[in-house]
């Protein structure tokens, strides 16, 4: 019987979650399967404890990438995923996931080189997942929906390495999986629905698209989930097949040259007025070459000052100034469109007060 690989993708999750998980793939009916779990740049206390759980089961393998001070970005952890492992299937699981104990059988039954298999998810409420946490019981388990757009695919490492894995375009939620789907579907691969939930989601806290529009230390990138999917809508109206810009896909970028940023050899200082900003990221970044550089942007103290509140209501401020928000907004969607697969680290201080912004050009 041949192996197959189920791939997880984390950051800063739950403990409790990796484990309801892991212990419902260790009563599995059929063991022939491993896991390659890909730890992307989580806190050190979280890995700490996470590595401590995982070593209690003998079908992980486990990778720590330090990419911590990069921006999250779970289509190039799958990808590193998929090419570490040597199985000719994958299943791509999240691990927010458990799964029945008969789901490997499943997943072998269905494996084939000519199609890929998509799954219905069972969603638990919020007290079915609080359950979970002291037993886990598959069957006593009652979904309160049902849904057939999750994420879950199960198919050949053949047709991964065909379409070059998933697109690293997409950074922080949303589309990686749709836009997967059609361009196998674009590579001539078929798809298979089965109707019957084989795997139950835990429940959490849904994603807040409103928390986008607010500054926090972890980055999020204003309108992103609506970025994501209009990258999605060119791919489907083009019929691509393989991304642009994907030659490195699933590459990582190595501990030495990150280091290298700590020691930059070009420091800029911008205060939050939107000529500086609009002219440093649109003019001078661009001209800058074979450096290491560090861009530092705080917010000017008079911006919060009662004296420009005064002028800016009268209509007399001389100086337009712009949200850490709107500037963390530029420089997360430079990253994004044009510096993804670069040598990089962005970080807002936890006073929400400055933004540190590093690259090797």
């Amino acid at each position: 019987m041949e192996l197959l690989s189920i791939i997880f993708a984390y950051r800063n999750r739950e403990i409790s979650r990796i484990k309801a998980a892991m212990d419902s793939l260790k009563d599995q009916n059929n063991m022939g399967f491993e896991v390659i779990f890909v730890n992307y740049g989580s806190k050190p206390e979280i890995s700490r404890d996470l590595e401590k759980l995982l070593a209690g089961y003998s079908f992980i393998k486990y990778y720590y990438l330090e990419v911590a001070q990069q921006l999250w970005n779970k289509s190039r952890a799958l990808n590193f995923g998929i090419k570490k492992t040597d199985s000719p299937y994958i299943f791509i699981a999240d691990v927010d996931i458990i799964f029945s104990p008969d789901s490997i059988d499943i997943f072998h039954k269905q494996a084939s080189l000519d199609h890929f298999t998509l799954f219905t998810m069972g969603y638990l409420g919020k007290k079915d997942s609080i359950q979970i946490s002291s037993k886990l019981d598959f069957k006593n388990l009652n979904p309160e929906r049902y849904g057939k757009v999750n994420g879950m695919i199960l198919t050949s490492k053949k047709s991964f390495w065909e379409v070059k894995g998933y697109d690293e375009f997409f950074h922080f939620y949303g589309a990686e999986d749709v836009d997967l789907i059609s361009r196998l579907e674009n590579a001539g691969y078929k798809s298979n629905m089965l109707t019957d939930a084989y795997f139950y989601h835990i429940w959490h806290e849904s994603y807040q698209k409103t928390d986008d529009n607010v500054l926090s230390v972890v980055p999020r990138l204003t309108n992103a989930l609506r970025i994501n999917q209009q990258h999605y809508f060119y791919h489907q109206r083009e019929k691509i097949t393989i991304p642009e810009k994907q030659d490195s896909w699933g590459e990582v970028i190595d501990k030495s040259l990150s280091n290298l940023l700590k020691t930059p050899s070009k420091k800029i200082l911008l205060e939050n007025t939107f000529a500086q900003v609009d002219h440093f990221f649109n003019e001078e970044l661009y001209d800058i070459k074979n450096q290491i550089l560090e861009v530092t942007i705080k917010e000017d103290p008079y911006y919060n000052s009662v004296k420009f509140k005064s002028k800016k209501l009268l209509g007399m401020q001389s100086q337009t100034y712009i949200s850490l928000k709107e500037i963390s907004n530029v420089i997360l969607k430079k990253i994004i469109f044009d510096y993804r697969s670069s040598n990089y680290s962005f970080e807002i201080t936890e006073d929400l007060k400055t933004i540190i912004f590093k690259i090797q050009l």
